[in-house]
């Protein structure tokens, strides 16, 4: 695993991945298999620009399970706390701005403090809350 990430496993299997604000790949470095529904790479070029092509992506169909989903903080201390499919608490995470998460196959709650301010980023088309979310606690 490189410096910088670190995985949250349950009986093996890993079900979110945390990536911090340090990690420095030369050039672009996608983190996640290609077998994931969501690819998550980075960018990095210090000491050279470079140019991606002009291109787009041809329409296909995915068969896609679950819904991972991917939250950045741009701003501000965000605690994440992430639970297996049983709700058992596997880990809590505190990040900060430039930080990372990636919830791959799990229950997750995030507690933002006062200034945070983050993106997420998930599967859509969305069916609503009602649908696509199974809550610990009753409303």
């Amino acid at each position: 695993m490189s410096k910088g990430i670190k995985e949250i496993k349950d009986r093996g299997r890993v079900i979110a991945i945390a990536y911090s604000k340090s990690i420095n790949p030369d050039g672009i470095q996608f983190f996640t298999p290609g077998s994931y529904p969501l690819q998550i790479g980075l960018h990095n070029y210090p000491r050279t620009g470079k140019r991606v092509p002009a291109h787009f992506h041809p329409h296909l169909k995915y068969n896609v399970k679950n819904t991972q989903e991917f939250l950045y903080v741009e701003k501000g201390v965000v605690d994440v706390i992430v639970y297996n499919l049983k709700w058992q608490k596997k880990a809590k995470l505190k990040l900060s701005a430039g930080d990372s998460v990636l919830f791959v196959d799990c229950g997750h709650e995030v507690i933002f403090h006062k200034g945070s301010r983050m993106m997420e980023v998930k599967q859509g088309p969305y069916p609503g809350d009602k649908k696509a979310k199974i809550f610990r606690d009753k409303k």
